[in-house]
């Protein structure tokens, strides 16, 4: 998950707001831990900030640093990357972007492992697409992932997974095309739909 981020636009960092009376991190580590997975938390500038106000985190996820996060979300991916078990899939989740269904990851992972209609022509990747758009959490198979960490800092996903073979997988969680920036969209994400910890379900598109 990456929470290294400065999150000029909140004022405070993202994983540290208030969300149903709680920091919002862990709110995000416990939907995760539903889906089965635990975290790689990416911090950046914030991380003392973190570490003081949830005493707990090393236990409940691996950390890993980006000592210099301006050089963008891109940088903090490689981070995670570096930190993650070597020889595994992976998800990539921004701390903006609420976990979705646990549905939804296990979707993506069926796509990923779907048997190849070639001989090593199997997906590099699998996107959860809602309308059309695709959005997190993203599933890098194991090869991607190597390649993504050895890749420019500078460069971003989006511009990466055009190179790669991407399985697209259709589902209803609108929650995989939401990204928080303001304290407007948290409480949107409180009080309307698509209500955290709402299970919209999925469908997977051939």
């Amino acid at each position: 998950m990456l929470a290294a981020g400065r999150s000029s636009r909140m004022g405070e960092p993202k994983g540290l707001v208030a969300f149903q009376g709680r920091p919002w991190l862990l709110a995000q580590l416990d939907a995760l831990a539903l889906a089965g997975q635990r975290a790689v938390v990416v911090l950046g500038a914030d991380r003392a900030r973190y570490l003081q106000l949830l005493p707990d985190l090393p236990a409940r996820a691996t950390l890993a640093y980006n000592d210099d996060p301006d050089r963008g979300p891109f940088s903090s991916l490689q981070c995670g990357l570096a930190a993650r078990c070597p020889g595994s899939p992976v998800f990539v989740l921004p701390v903006d972007v609420p976990a979705a269904a646990p549905e939804v990851w296990a979707a993506l992972y069926q796509a990923l492992q779907a048997p190849a209609r070639e001989p090593g022509l199997g997906p590099d990747a699998a996107v959860p697409e809602l309308e059309g758009r695709g959005g997190h959490p993203v599933l890098l198979a194991a090869s991607a992932a190597q390649r993504l960490a050895g890749r420019p800092s500078g460069s971003r996903l989006d511009a990466e997974l055009a190179l790669l073979r991407v399985a697209r997988v259709a589902v209803h969680d609108p929650r995989v095309r939401l990204n928080l920036n303001a304290p407007l969209d948290w409480g949107k994400l409180q009080g309307g739909a698509t209500a955290y910890g709402a299970d919209p379900g999925h469908r997977r598109r051939s």
